[in-house]
């Protein structure tokens, strides 16, 4: 421990008062957000604001849960995200495996009109895209709702990225030893891009969880709201219940945890790997 404090000069002590001081700052909005979720409505509004609550109160978690449509709201943000996130991973590991590993005409231009739509911001194009919905009778529905982003041009870049790492001899000895296509895909280029999957299935995840305005475009009655939605009807015109939208936005975090939490070692993985030179 000694010959460890010793090797730390000051620029490093520095980095390292810098680094935990932002790591404070970045978390604390989090941990406030718990705490007021604990709180009595009296004891929120009290000034000087407490740090910890009194007492521990479970009354705000028992108002969402026991609300209308709050469970309805959850069912219908974990329904989208999950098609949302299912249909997108599997989508961009297709494309991007065609795009890493296969020759074709005029195969730069298609991806770089892929990557192009990336700089394209959603809010241009929302009319469009809601006017085509309605149309072929969207709006209202989960197809509506995830129809906007079951493609995901980053996806099919970020696949791309990561499967052009795989040597390209490991499928020319698969297609010698008679594998096709789909088996090379299943059984070689899959499993190694176990830890590129996860993250981005949990980016894609979190975004479609987190999505509002899409769905407030979409979404025309109360049974088909998502979660982002709901947690902005829990105020009033004249009041706002911060305890009872905070305990609501601390349930919204539990999916996006748990998803980290089940695949937190193949992104450690995928991190470690990114820093592996060829």
């Amino acid at each position: 421990m000694r010959s460890l404090t010793k090797k730390l000069t000051v620029f490093d002590i520095v980095c390292l008062v810098i680094f935990f001081a932002l790591v404070i700052i970045t978390l604390f909005p989090l941990f406030f957000m718990l705490i007021t979720s604990f709180k009595t409505p009296e004891e929120i509004n009290q000034v000087p604001i407490t740090l910890y609550p009194h007492e521990v109160y479970m009354g705000n978690y028992s108002k969402i849960f026991h609300d209308e449509y709050f469970l309805r709201y959850f069912l219908n943000s974990v329904i989208t995200s999950v098609i949302i996130t299912v249909v997108s991973v599997i989508g961009s590991a297709l494309a991007g495996y065609v795009f890493a590993k296969f020759r074709f005409p005029l195969k730069s231009v298609f991806f770089y009109a892929i990557l192009a739509t990336i700089m394209v911001p959603f809010e241009s194009f929302i009319v469009p895209l809601y006017n085509f919905v309605r149309t072929v009778g969207g709006v209202n529905s989960y197809f509506g709702l995830v129809f906007p982003s079951i493609i995901s041009s980053f996806g099919i870049f970020f696949m791309k990225q990561n499967m052009e790492q795989i040597p390209d001899a490991l499928v020319e000895a698969a297609k010698i030893d008679g594998a096709g296509n789909w088996h090379i895909l299943r059984t070689i280029i899959m499993p190694l891009s176990v830890s590129a999957l996860s993250v981005l299935s949990i980016l894609l995840f979190i975004t479609a969880w987190s999505d509002y305005l899409w769905p407030l475009v979409i979404a025309t009655s109360k049974d088909m709201f998502v979660l982002e939605i709901g947690l902005t009807l829990l105020q009033d015109e004249y009041f706002t219940d911060y305890g009872q939208m905070m305990a609501g936005c601390a349930v919204a975090l539990v999916p996006a945890m748990l998803l980290f939490i089940f695949f937190r070692r193949h992104i450690m993985e995928g991190i470690a790997m990114s820093g592996i030179k060829g």
